[in-house]
């Protein structure tokens, strides 16, 4: 026992020096910007407060940045927490990079890999804590690709790559990592948020200490990569166009479209926070309707323009009593008449968490069952998988975020839920899998975000 509880010694550290390459600058700086810092009036303090949410706080996610320095195609391993990276060796980026259809943009451009880590989320949450990985992994990414729109360079999301030579050359998988995204930033100026950063060396690989790996997280790991692999997508034409498309239908005159200018949305990913609670009482439904437009904000993927995913708003304490239906959010939209939930049963819907009673809305995402199969047997052509969808929902959840940041209306993620109660609220399909529910509201912050607590209360954990 003590063998097991005992720890290896830490490594040494090459001494650090300054971030030099212009491309890593600025991937630093969007990290920054669009992940890892927020000046919320409503985040929980400057100390560890962030510009995305997570489920339980966990962020179950890291980077790499691939970038030029000194003109040398380089990798670099980013630590969040310290504010570091590490250079790995130089050999072998540009063949990766070829091997994966990916290329770094001209001049100073980067390319940012998103690794996720599910064993943080799992750990606390179970088999579930892999779908909050994904969530969590769209929530940053999204917010990422609005960082560079702010700073009017968009860049350029690529989900659909052979993502094996990344996964090599990052050794994410012997580290039990996945490669989430690969997110491509045209040259821009940095801003002076890298001058916190320093940069290692670890390029000599032949004196690397051997990486400590928990068995526990091992035996997690290998439970995932057991899946099948889905049968693979051809990668859509990079094109701007947004996550969902919303009719016009069942909203009010004049509601505007997307997030606004872009040049206002470094001070949205800078303002966004999490909502503790909701206190009782309407909110305009002109706000509400205002948050939701932002889903239909673009960004620049190479997804397709179509996708299963669906989103549905259950509006029930506007303050203008007409207004209070289930109102479908995509497809031809309808306006669905009939018994809202009651404040018992938004209770019950999100797993006992009798701080969101008073939401005044509520967003649900949702998918075919079908499109969420990951075998070659069952999935069709050119279908989203798992990891695309939960992007979706993660992206637009980070979008309803800023949406209700700019209406001025609370908003928190919910991802522990009774899905079959809101399947009947909502008058869902059957078929469909609701895999993220949103809430809007008056926001109440005098008390705790629970779900930060070791206890997982999100799932009724007792």
């Amino acid at each position: 026992m003590w063998a097991r509880m005992a720890l290896p010694a830490a490594p040494s550290l090459a001494p650090a020096e300054p971030a030099s390459a212009a491309g890593l600058r600025l991937a630093l700086s969007l990290l920054e910007e669009g992940v890892l810092t927020s000046r919320g009036a409503r985040s929980r303090g400057a100390h560890g407060a962030r510009a995305v949410p997570s489920a339980g706080a966990v962020y179950p996610y890291e980077f790499a940045v691939l970038t030029r320095e000194n003109g040398r195609p380089t990798a670099f391993l980013v630590d969040s927490d310290r504010r570091t990276c590490t250079r790995l060796a130089p050999g072998g980026v540009a063949e990766a990079l070829r091997a994966s259809t990916l290329e770094i943009p001209a001049g100073d451009g980067a390319v940012i890999v998103t690794l996720t880590r599910p064993w943080l989320s799992m750990r606390k949450y179970g088999d579930r804590g892999y779908l909050y990985t994904q969530l969590d992994a769209g929530h940053a990414v999204g917010n990422l690709l609005l960082a560079t729109t702010g700073r009017r360079a968009p860049g350029t999301l690529r989900l659909r790559f052979p993502r094996s030579p990344l996964s090599d050359l990052l050794e994410a998988g012997e580290n039990c990592r996945e490669v989430h995204s690969a997110l491509l930033v045209p040259a821009a100026e940095a801003d002076d948020a890298w001058a916190r950063w320093t940069v290692h060396d670890d390029a000599d690989r032949e004196r690397r200490e051997p990486a400590w790996r928990s068995w526990l997280e091992e035996t997690c790991w290998d439970s995932l990569s057991a899946r099948a692999e889905h049968p693979g997508s051809t990668r859509a034409p990079d094109a701007s166009a947004p996550l969902a498309q919303l009719p016009d239908s069942g909203r009010p005159t004049g509601a505007q479209d997307g997030l606004g200018d872009p040049s206002d949305w470094p001070e949205l990913l800078a303002a966004r926070a999490s909502s503790k609670a909701f206190v009782p009482g309407t909110v305009p439904a002109a706000e509400v309707w205002q948050a939701v437009s932002a889903l239909s904000t673009p960004v620049r993927t190479d997804l397709p323009a179509d996708s299963p995913m669906g989103a549905t708003l259950v509006l029930r304490s506007a303050e203008e009593p007409e207004h209070n239906a289930v109102h479908l959010l995509t497809g031809e939209g309808a306006r669905r008449p009939g018994r809202l939930p009651s404040t018992d049963e938004v209770v019950r819907a999100c797993m006992q968490q009798r701080s969101l009673a008073d939401s005044a809305a509520v967003v649900l995402l949702h998918a075919p069952r079908t499109a969420l199969s990951d075998t070659a047997a069952e999935a069709a052509a050119g279908s989203e998988d798992l990891r695309e969808l939960a992007f979706r929902c993660g992206a637009l959840g980070q979008l309803l975020y800023l949406g209700a940041t700019r209406a001025g209306i609370g908003v928190t993620g919910v991802g522990g839920f009774d899905a079959a109660l809101w399947h009947s609220l909502a008058g869902l399909p059957d078929s469909d899998e609701i895999l993220y529910v949103l809430l809007l509201g008056r926001p109440d912050d005098s008390g705790i975000k629970f779900d930060r607590l070791a206890t997982a209360h999100a799932q009724n954990e007792r």
